[in-house]
């Protein structure tokens, strides 16, 4: 972002926060591409989820090197919404991306950029003082599905893959789409907190150096963490106390998690795929076994190689939080499916 032009940066602001422009664009892309679009249907939909942190980043890299799917990619920006009419058409060069946690991000590289269809779409309806749970309106999810095949039409592919923290908002919607499957990362919850509450330092510092980077955020509907940091209110529990620590304190992100995971393990389906940042990190390849088993991947997946995570000293922590979290943890990983 660092490296963007004051046009750039312009034009970013122009069309992400213009909802009737992006609309616009996205009604001209069924016009010149939507009759294509239709006759390749789109065979699988993947979604990968979990609390930020979780590794949810890696997954997704890996299983989008087979070249297998589509998915929205840093060159898409910042025109969303028209992945034929603006495909591949910001360069950017490699780079370590600015989480600085070694995962290297160019162009060609994917995210989590298809949650501002959801805030276009729900006119940002969800998103108050933190963001709520949602079931998505019929309309719009036939729309978000025209948009996938659009996006798919653009990369020459038939299957899509979508790596979107905030889909817990949204899981029973992403749930009714035919041909689904829906990924959930987690991680051991005090090493966890800990990642959320370094980057909020680390986002929080970099968006009062450059404003642009809250901007940036704010258009895509990123609140994990930084300046405009919203919470997910998933649990009344957390609702109700989680204005009992600041957010420099380790505690309101292990408050965080337990709301994230719990209210997952309150609205789980075993139609749900499972997987723990831990198996990712250390037996990599057991992970990818039992993803390309239950994915339509046809591609080798395997590595040589483990990425080693930042290791977190051992802090103080409320021992009621810390025995909860753990308690989640452990139910967590009877879910595993592998």
């Amino acid at each position: 972002m660092s490296s963007y032009s004051k046009a750039e940066k312009n034009l970013h602001k122009l069309y992400l926060s213009n909802y009737f422009l992006s609309k616009s664009s996205l009604e001209l892309e069924e016009i010149i591409h939507g009759s294509k679009a239709k006759k390749h249907p789109v065979e699988e939909y993947v979604f990968i989820t979990g609390l930020a942190r979780s590794g949810t980043t890696a997954l997704m890299n890996k299983i989008f090197a087979t070249d297998e799917y589509a998915s929205l990619q840093y060159s898409n920006m910042p025109i969303l919404l028209s992945p034929n009419l603006w495909n591949k058409k910001l360069k950017i060069a490699k780079h370590e991306r600015a989480h600085k946690d070694g995962i290297i991000i160019d162009g060609n590289s994917p995210e989590e950029f298809d949650e501002y269809f959801w805030k276009v779409f729900l006119n940002d309806s969800y998103i108050k003082d933190g963001l709520l749970p949602h079931e998505v309106d019929e309309k719009v999810l036939k729309k978000y599905l025209t948009y996938v095949a659009l996006i798919c039409h653009s990369k020459g592919k038939k299957k899509y893959i979508s790596k979107n923290n905030n889909n817990i908002l949204r899981l029973s919607s992403l749930a009714k789409i035919p041909e689904n499957q829906i990924i959930i990362l987690f991680r051991e919850p005090l090493t966890h907190a800990s990642s959320l509450m370094k980057l909020h330092k680390t986002f929080s510092e970099n968006q009062k150096e450059d404003p642009f980077v809250l901007d940036y955020f704010n258009y895509l509907g990123h609140h994990e963490f930084g300046l405009d940091h919203k919470p997910f209110l998933l649990t009344q529990d957390f609702i109700k106390n989680k204005d009992n620590y600041g957010r420099d304190d380790l505690n309101y992100w292990l408050q965080i998690w337990i709301n994230y995971y719990e209210y997952l393990l309150d609205n789980f389906d075993d139609h749900l795929m499972v997987v723990s940042f831990e198996d990712l990190i250390e037996e990599p390849n057991k992970v990818f076994a039992y993803v390309k088993e239950n994915l339509k991947i046809t591609s080798l997946m395997s590595s040589d190689k483990k990425h080693v995570p930042t290791k977190y000293t051992e802090v103080s922590c409320d021992l009621k939080l810390k025995d909860r979290a753990l308690k989640i943890y452990d139910e967590l990983s009877t879910r595993k499916g592998y």
